[in-house]
Parts: structure tokens; sequence; C-alpha cells
């Protein structure tokens, strides 16, 4: 086997383990990028090897959970198809007032999520701090208890540190990750996109505001919908008399 093959192998494994209720052949081709015939042998491979195995509808799953599962595992689709339900167009992210109740929704579970509280940090809150500093801090807390591969971070502040004043973003945050292809909630399976979109932004309100004051804001920018890619916008908007602008 090439380590190519062995990659592809891999990341079988992590897109599965991230679509609990299991691909089929046409859904994996898409996001891997590979030809269908690929697809079937590395498949037959994993299957040999005990680590999935082919359902009656022809999906394969995971045999055992690579990562344990946490709101954005298993309940997600329960939350989403319940909330589809219930609330109807007001959670449908086609449309502005659904992303943004999908948004807050993220900001409702942040404190079941177990984040340790740094604002109250005394050792944190006496060191020096800086932008940069903060959202990697943030990307490793997160990347702890969220379901998605590895975060990306492309931070774009100045050579003083800090957003740029015409367009206040700070950094572009890109990850693989969802729950997207569930043959029950693909239509809106994007949804907990934004669900982590809001824990991001409550986060960052939390650290941010209180050191430099301002405000913050994260938004879904980009979704490759094929490969399960996201890319978030951070931004901290100060306001004109903030001491820090023009240091």
């Amino acid at each position: 086997m090439t380590k190519k093959g062995e990659k592809i192998q891999e990341k079988i494994l992590r897109i599965l383990d991230r679509n609990p209720d299991g691909l089929r052949i046409g859904h994996l081709q898409k996001i891997l990028d590979v030809s269908r015939n690929s697809v079937y042998r590395y498949l037959d491979l994993l299957e040999m090897k005990g680590s999935i195995c082919k359902q009656s509808d022809k999906t394969y799953v995971l045999k055992e959970r690579i990562r344990p599962q946490t709101i954005f595992g298993f309940q997600y689709q329960a939350i989403l198809q319940g909330l589809c339900i219930v609330g109807g167009s007001k959670w449908d992210i086609k449309t502005k007032e659904g992303k943004q109740n999908f948004k807050e929704l993220g900001k409702i579970t942040y404190p079941m999520m177990k984040f340790p509280d740094l604002s109250k940090n005394e050792e944190f809150k006496n060191q020096p701090h800086h932008l940069s500093d903060i959202i990697e801090n943030t990307l490793k807390v997160l990347q702890d208890t969220l379901p998605v591969e590895k975060f990306k971070d492309d931070i774009r502040l100045d050579e003083k540190g800090f957003p740029d004043k015409q367009t206040n973003l700070a950094a572009i945050i890109s990850f693989e990750g969802g729950y997207v292809l569930s043959e029950d909630v693909i239509d809106n399976g994007f949804a907990h996109y934004y669900i982590i979109a809001g824990l991001f932004e409550m986060w960052f309100e939390k650290l941010i505001p209180p050191i430099y004051g301002g405000r913050t804001v994260v938004d879904v920018i980009k979704i490759d919908r094929e490969h399960q890619i996201i890319d978030l916008a951070f931004y901290v908007i100060f306001d004109e008399k903030n001491p820090y602008i023009g240091i």
C-alpha cells in the first residue's frame, strides 16, 4: 500500500467518524475527489481490516468511533430535525433568519461545552495580550471539543497586531467537518456550521472586549459542500474612542 493509499484510507475513517449515520459510495467519492473504483478498493480493504462495515441500505459506517461524541455528534441531527419540524422556516439556513437562529443556538449551547472561563483566570488577565495569541488559544480549546478536523487560521492583523480599520477582519478560520450528508437533514445539513460560528463568537466575546473593548463577530463566509470544508471570518470592531486605536 502506497502512502497516498494509506492517507486516503485514514481520511475515509475520519469522514465516516463525522457522519455517524453512514455514507454511500457516491458521497465518499465526492468528498475524496477520487475515482469510484478507488473508493470501492479502499472500502474493501477497510472492511477486511474490520474498521468499517456495510449496512443493508448500502451505507458504510465505522465499527468504532474515533472521537467521543458531543452535542455536535449524534444529538446534532436530532436537534436539527426537531427544530425544523417545530419551527419550520425559522430554522432554514437558506434564510438570513435561519442562519442567525442557529448562530444564537451556538451561544446558548456554549455553557454546556465546559470551556474554561479564562476571563476569570487571574494569571490570564495579568499577562500581556495579543489578538493573535487569543485566536490561537481559542482554536486549541475548541479543537478538543468539536468533532471537526484541525482548525487552520489565516491571521489578518496589521503590523501593530490589530485588524485593518476598514475591514475589521482579524482572521479566517478554516476546518473540515460535519454531519451534513444524512438523508434526513441533507437540505439543511450545514446548519451546525452556524452553531460553531456562534460558539466561536461567544468565546471571543468573553475574552476580547474585557481586554480591548469593542465587540467581536464571527460569520460563515464559505461552505464547500462537496468536501465538507468551511471558512469562518472573525472580525473585531473597535469603537473610535478605544485607547488601543492609533497605537
